[in-house]
């Protein structure tokens, strides 16, 4: 695998988890947990190792998904405890070969986060709608995680990951 985040394995697992979870008993369908996958090898960190994570549910007439790369934890050394978002890239293009057919791609920054909220946060996101297998999607590739997500890596001092 050319990118350097974590095997997309850890996503299956966390989509799996996530579909036990669900109260309804219903199942993410198969097809959706490949869109997703997919859709989080699209991400390239520009440096260290990155997990992609997702927020996923069934609205009234799609589905609406939301990925993102988790934030890392430092252990050890003097940034003990503080987390760093990834910087990365997002292969767009590569994106929208993933539905069968693409309503729209739009990307929504707001740099002047002010009007919003008193705390310094990033609102820019890309969503991508669309069909894939038949069935309405709403894609949003977010900046970094939602609030609440805690960290998805933990760095220790000598280099080394673990997952959370």
């Amino acid at each position: 695998m050319s990118h350097s985040h974590l095997a997309i394995r850890h996503l299956i697992r966390q989509v799996e988890e996530y579909a036990a979870r669900r109260p309804s008993g219903r199942k993410v369908p198969e097809w959706l947990a490949g869109f997703v996958q997919h859709a989080a090898e699209l991400f390239e960190p520009f440096s260290g190792v990155a997990r992609p994570g997702f927020e996923c549910c069934r609205g009234d007439d799609r589905w609406e998904i939301s990925i993102f790369l988790g934030k890392t934890e430092h252990v050890g050394g003097p940034d003990d405890g503080a987390q760093s978002p990834v910087n990365f890239s997002f292969d767009i293009h590569g994106l929208s070969r993933l539905f069968d057919v693409v309503r729209s791609i739009r990307w929504n920054a707001f740099p002047d986060v002010g009007v919003c909220s008193d705390e310094p946060i990033d609102l820019s996101f890309l969503i991508a709608e669309g069909d894939v297998q038949g069935e309405p999607v709403s894609l949003q590739i977010l900046a970094g995680p939602p609030d609440g997500a805690g960290p998805a890596l933990k760095r220790y001092d000598d280099g080394s990951y673990v997952t959370v």
